[in-house]
C-alpha cells in the first residue's frame, strides 16, 4: 500500500476516525489491527512472518536486558546484525527482503540499548509490537524513539484541531513534494544517466536533479509519515531540516536523514568514544560511522564509498577552522561547494556498479553543446524544469526561516484556501502520473 495511493489515504482516513471513536481503551487495538492490515497490504507473508518474529526476540530479550553485561548484551544483538547482513550481503535464494526492514531493525536495536542504560522502562509485549510496526514509518522511517512513542501511547488522547489540522496539511505537502517535484524530476535523470552519448552538460544536469530528487522524495515520504503520525496523536521529531542550505559536510548530516544520523551518532559514534579519546580515534570512530552507514544502504562497494566519502569529508573538515555561524558570501560560498560535494558523492550512491560511476564521472568531463532537444523536451517544459527547482530552493529557503505549516495556520481564510487551491491544481496539472509512473516507488523504501 503506497503512501501515495488513493487505498492509503482512504485507509488513513479510516484509522484517523476509528482512533478518535476508541481514543480511551480501544486505541490499541484498533492500531493493531490497522498495522496488521497495513503489513497484509503488500501481499507476501514474508513481510508479517520476520516482523513478528524480530519482535518476539526482542520482547525476550527486554525482560533481561538490564541485567546483562556488555558482551552478552553485544551477542544478544547478533540476530539484529545477521538479519540484516543475510537479506542484504547473502541473499543467494533472492528471498524477498522483508519491507521495512532495515528501520525497524535499528529501532529494536535502540530500544533495548535504551533499557540497558535504563533510559526507559519495558514494554509489555503491546505496546512493543505498536512500536515496532507502526504503520506511517514502517516502510521507510524515520527511525523514532521508543521513549516517546511509549509516553505518548499511553497518554490520554486530547483531540486538539489545530493538531490534527497541520497534520493533514504537512502530509499533503510531502504528498506534493513527492509526485510534483521528486517524480517529475525522476523522468528526466534516467534519460540522460542511460544514454552514453549524452555527456558534460547533461550529466552535470543529471547530477543536480538527482540531488534535488533523492531530497524531495525521501522527505516528501517524510512528511507524510510525520503528518499521519500527527493526525493519529503521535508527535514525531522532523526528519530534514534543508540540508542543502548546510555550509560544510557536518552541518549537511545534522540536517539530512536526522532520525538516522543521530541514531549513528547515539548507538555506535559515542558508545565507540566520539571524540573523548584523542584526535585519531575520532577521527577512526568517524569513519566507522559512516561505513556502517553504507552498508546500511545497500549491498555494493559503490554504498560503501558513498559512506567513505562522506566520512573522509568529516574528518578533513574537523582539522579546518570553520566558523560555526559564517554569514554573507563566505556561508553562500560554503553552501555552493557543499552542495557540489554531496552532489559528486550521490554518483556512487545512485549508480549499481563501480564502473557506472566512474563511466558517469568520465562523461562529466567530455564537455560538449547543450540542447532540449536533444532530451526530447521543449523549451515549455524547459522552463518548467526550472520553476520546479526554483519552487524547491525557495521553499527551502522559506522553510530554514519557519515551519511553513505552522506559518500557513496563521493566515486568514483567504490566504490559506488560496494555497490550498493552487497546490491542488499544481498537484493535479503538473504532477507525474500516466504509463509507466508508479508512485510507490519511493527510493528510500529499498533500503
Amino acid at each position: 500500500m503506497a503512501s501515495t495511493s488513493l487505498l492509503y489515504l482512504g485507509f488513513v482516513s479510516i484509522v484517523f476516525i476509528l482512533t478518535w471513536i476508541f481514543r480511551n481503551k480501544g486505541r490499541k487495538w484498533v492500531l493493531l489491527i490497522c498495522n496488521i492490515v497495513f503489513l497484509v497490504s503488500f501481499g507476501k507473508p514474508v513481510h508479517i512472518i520476520y516482523a513478528l518474529l524480530l519482535i518476539i526476540y526482542t520482547f525476550l530479550i527486554s525482560r533481561t536486558i538490564k541485567k546483562m553485561k556488555k558482551n552478552a548484551f553485544l551477542i544478544a544483538l547478533l540476530p539484529y546484525v545477521l538479519g540484516l547482513v543475510f537479506y542484504k550481503y547473502f541473499n543467494f535464494a533472492n528471498w524477498i527482503i522483508p519491507v521495512g526492514l532495515s528501520f525497524y531493525t535499528f529501532k529494536a536495536i535502540s530500544y533495548l540499548a535504551d533499557l540497558r542504560s535504563r533510559k526507559l522502562k519495558t514494554a509489555n509485549l503491546l505496546d512493543l509490537i505498536l512500536y515496532m510496526s507502526f504503520f506511517p514509518v514502517f516502510t521507510a522511517g524515520p527511525i523514532n524513539r521508543a521513549k516517546p512513542f511509549l509516553e505518548q501511547l499511553n497518554t490520554p488522547l486530547v483531540f486538539d484541531y489545530a493538531v490534527q489540522k497541520n497534520g493533514a496539511v504537512q502530509a499533503a505537502f510531502g504528498l506534493f513534494e513527492k509526485i510534483v517535484f521528486a517524480d517529475a524530476l525522476g523522468q528526466i535523470i534516467p534519460v540522460i544517466y542511460n544514454d552514453a552519448a549524452l555527456k558534460g552538460p547533461y550529466v552535470l544536469l543529471a547530477m543536480i536533479l538527482y540531488s534535488f530528487q533523492i531530497y524531495t522524495d525521501f522527505d516528501g515520504y517524510s512528511n507524510i509519515a510525520i503528518g499521519v503520525s500527527r493526525m493519529l496523536g503521535f508527535d514525531l521529531p522532523k526528519n530534514f531540516n534543508t540540508p542543502y542550505l548546510a555550509a560544510n559536510i557536518k552541518q549537511f548530516w545534522d540536517r539530512w536523514h536526522i532520525s538516522l544520523s543521530t541514531w549513528l551518532k547515539d548507538y555506535i559514534y559515542i558508545p565507540l568514544g566520539g571524540n573523548r579519546k584523542g584526535t585519531a580515534r575520532r577521527c577512526i570512530n568517524a569513519l566507522i560511522v559512516f561505513l556502517v552507514s553504507g552498508a546500511w544502504h545497500g549491498n555494493t562497494l559503490v554504498f560503501i564509498l558513498w559512506g567513505l566519502g562522506h566520512g573522509l569529508l568529516t574528518v578533513i573538515e574537523g582539522f579546518l577552522p570553520l566558523q560555526k555561524e559564517s554569514r554573507g558570501i563566505r556561508r553562500l560560498l560554503g553552501i555552493l561547494l557543499n552542495f557540489a560535494l554531496v552532489t559528486l558523492l550521490w554518483v556512487f550512491f545512485r549508480s549499481a556498479t563501480l564502473e557506472e560511476a566512474f563511466s558517469i564521472f568520465a562523461r562529466l568531463f567530455s564537455w560538449s553543446g547543450f540542447s532540449l532537444e536533444t532530451l526530447h523536451m521543449t523549451m515549455r517544459e524547459g522552463i518548467w524544469l526550472g520553476i520546479v527547482v526554483g519552487m524547491i530552493v525557495s521553499t527551502d529557503i522559506l522553510r530554514n526561516r519557519t515551519d511553513m505549516v505552522l506559518w500557513l495556520s496563521r493566515q486568514n481564510f483567504i490566504v490559506r484556501w488560496t494555497v490550498y487551491i493552487l497546490a491542488i491544481a499544481i498537484l493535479l496539472i503538473f504532477g507525474a502520473y500516466g504509463s509507466g509512473y508508479n508512485a510507490a516507488d519511493f527510493i528510500y523504501t529499498t533500503f
